[in-house]
């Protein structure tokens, strides 16, 4: 791996950039409809000790809360020291719980670290691995760890029937549920591969023939857009790269309201950003820097809905 280029990643086995919570914002709706737009983003830079923390979550975290704002989502924003499982269990959830409607479309956003590791089997049928996400304190404390299971579990109590869970962060494939995929494999690069439409196709097709059970999060529960595959890292570029200074999927994330209009009918959906990043990240990224082991894709759940997340700019 290059010198440099920082994965997030971390094997399962406090500098204070606090902005606190800020529910920022207007109530304002997408297409003209009654919902309302909710948003819960924490990014954590600042792990336990000095050898775990990463360049750029908070960056990540307030950029992308910048963006939602924009876009008229109601935002409750946490970076470090306050980006931790209790403000996000007993605080934030709860605050967002008490406002959304059945109707309302509600974003989670994760920049940081994540890994996988065992913690007791699986339900039958189900990913035998499983994956987490590290929120503050959790590299010393794994109860302050959130599971594939667990993080949605802790968003059960938002009514919010359209859900989308953003994670930047080293296997984050692993939370969506059941292989229910639309994905773009780094093999992709080097030699052609299923288009994007043969891939969402194959990804209907499993979710018609689904019998309904779930170890991770499957998208009648909400929609997951992660950084990469279940068994991938992500990256976030080293500072002498001026092109990025964010995690690298973040970077085009954000770049999604203006470019990833891919039917030019005004708004970019979930899987219109998936494939935004997931193009660029193959084009910028990995033609570069995978000979160095570090090429990485997005992935996104598959299924026959497709939420709005954005209007094009």
């Amino acid at each position: 791996m290059r010198k440099g280029i920082r994965p997030r990643f971390w094997a399962v086995g406090a500098g204070l950039l606090l902005t606190g919570m800020t529910f920022a914002g207007l109530s304002a709706c997408l297409l003209n409809a009654p919902y309302d737009k909710y948003a819960i983003v924490y990014g954590v830079a600042d792990y336990e000790g000095t050898a775990n923390d990463l360049q750029y979550p908070d960056d990540d975290a307030l950029a992308m809360a910048a963006m939602l704002t924009d876009q008229g989502y109601q935002v409750i924003q946490r970076l470090d020291a306050a980006a931790t499982r209790g403000n996000l269990e007993t605080v934030d959830v709860p605050a967002v719980a008490a406002a959304a409607k059945e109707d309302d479309l509600f974003v989670f956003y994760f920049s940081g670290h994540g890994g996988f590791g065992g913690s007791g089997p699986e339900p039958a049928g189900s990913d035998p691995v499983t994956e987490w996400i590290f929120l503050c304190g959790s590299l010393s404390d794994s109860s302050q760890t959130f599971s594939d299971d667990q993080l949605l579990a802790a968003f059960s109590p938002i009514r919010a029937r359209k859900k989308v869970i953003i994670l930047d962060s080293c296997n984050s494939g692993g939370f969506i549920g059941n292989g229910l995929e639309a994905d773009g494999i780094p093999q992709s690069l080097y030699e052609p591969g299923d288009s994007l439409g043969e891939r969402i196709s194959r990804a209907l097709n499993l979710y018609a023939n689904f019998d309904g059970s779930s170890a991770d999060i499957p998208p009648w529960e909400a929609i997951v857009l992660s950084a990469s595959g279940e068994l991938e890292s992500s990256y976030e570029s080293p500072p002498l790269i001026p092109q990025y200074y964010h995690g690298v999927f973040t970077y085009y994330l954000l770049q999604a309201d203006s470019q990833g209009d891919g039917n030019g009918d005004g708004y970019v959906t979930v899987t219109e950003a998936f494939d935004y990043a997931r193009r660029m990240i193959n084009r910028d990224w990995n033609r570069v820097n995978g000979i160095y082991g570090a090429a990485f894709s997005p992935h996104v759940s598959g299924g026959p809905v497709d939420y709005v997340l954005f209007e094009a700019r």
